[in-house]
């Protein structure tokens, strides 16, 4: 055997790094142009591990997870980490959209097309042309304009409103929800064949209560940023404000930890404070006092579990099994925790 193998030697050259034990995303972040998809843990270690995958391939993908866990951003990384880096990224909000303005809105529209259109209109899939177009909450796109997004991915090319000739269609299309796009499709309210196309690569985003060893990292950036923000002096949360923001229940997940903390560090400058402290970022907590109060390893473990699970079963909408998967746990124990925690459905 060669010597300059270490199996030569009965050693094994390790899996991880240094780094990378501590830090189990490094060996991901380094194909991706992630910076603010903070966090650590596993649930977010594999969010990252798919973005690798899936990043230089030009395939479609949906993002689906509860509303507020980033999946915009997410959908930016997506775009920044392709070969379609330099071309431009595109939102379009299916949200009431009009469906009369739809072929318009996507398409763009010839002069005198329309009422409004006195000269050339580029619409969304033109400003994406080599790019990225993310379409946002695409659930409440209509039937009538799932249609023309189908047809769209299939043929990969477009008419402009009013044109004769069709337009190749370059764009990496990205779709976005927070809604179950499966009942929909049962309900008839989703074109089941527009599911198949969307679902290639599907990612979920996963939620506050299933990441929440990275709340403390995710509130210390927050506030770094709305230092920098309102040119504020440099604070930081205190250890027992970032324990607390851990236990509690973010039901808007990302985009309310991240509201809250900005509120927060206002008022904490307001009064000249040197951190971060819990009536700063609760100030309308009933039991603020209690929770300020320093408390024994059981009761913190206690009080800890009751938020985790409960904050957990509120985010599946109380499905039972639901939460035992997020939390890798049984049925069983997802029950007797429910159980000795006195915790029950509203």
């Amino acid at each position: 055997m060669d010597s300059a193998h270490p199996e030569a030697h009965g050693e094994l050259e390790p899996l991880f790094s240094p780094g990378e034990r501590r830090d189990p995303t490094l060996r991901f972040r380094g194909a991706l142009r992630a910076d603010d998809l903070i966090g650590r843990s596993t649930p977010m270690t594999e969010l990252l591990r798919q973005l690798a995958l899936l990043a230089p391939l030009d395939v479609s993908v949906l993002l689906t997870g509860p509303s507020g866990t980033g999946k915009t951003h997410v959908a930016r990384v997506i775009h920044a980490s392709s070969p379609r880096a330099a071309g431009n990224f595109v939102e379009l909000s299916c949200a009431n959209l009009p469906d009369n303005l739809v072929e318009s809105e996507l398409f763009g529209a010839a002069p005198g097309a329309h009422s409004t259109a006195v000269k050339a209109v580029e619409g969304k899939v033109y400003a994406a042309r080599g790019g990225t177009l993310l379409f946002d909450e695409i659930a409440e796109l209509s039937l009538p304009a799932q249609a023309k997004l189908l047809q769209l991915l299939q043929s990969r090319e477009y008419y402009p409103l009013g044109a004769n000739r069709p337009r190749a269609a370059d764009v990496r299309v990205i779709a976005a929800t927070n809604c179950d796009l499966k009942a929909r499709v049962a309900r008839r309210e989703f074109r089941e064949d527009l599911f198949y196309r969307l679902h290639v690569v599907p990612i979920r985003v996963p939620s506050l209560a299933e990441r929440r060893d990275d709340i403390p990292d995710l509130a210390q950036h927050f506030c770094i940023k709305a230092c920098i923000r309102h040119r504020l002096p440099p604070l930081h949360l205190s250890q027992w404000t970032l324990l607390t923001a851990q236990a509690a229940s973010w039901p808007g997940n990302i985009r309310e930890l991240a509201n809250a903390v900005e509120a927060a560090v206002i008022r904490a400058a307001g009064e000249d404070a040197r951190e971060v402290e819990v009536r700063h970022l609760f100030p309308d907590r009933e039991d603020r006092e209690e929770a300020t109060a320093p408390l024994n390893y059981r009761e913190a473990l206690r009080r800890f579990q009751t938020q985790l699970v409960r904050g957990t079963l509120e985010d599946s909408n109380w499905n039972v099994a639901e939460a035992a998967r997020r939390l890798a746990l049984t049925r069983a124990h997802i029950y007797n925790l429910m159980q000795s925690l006195d915790i029950s459905r509203p």
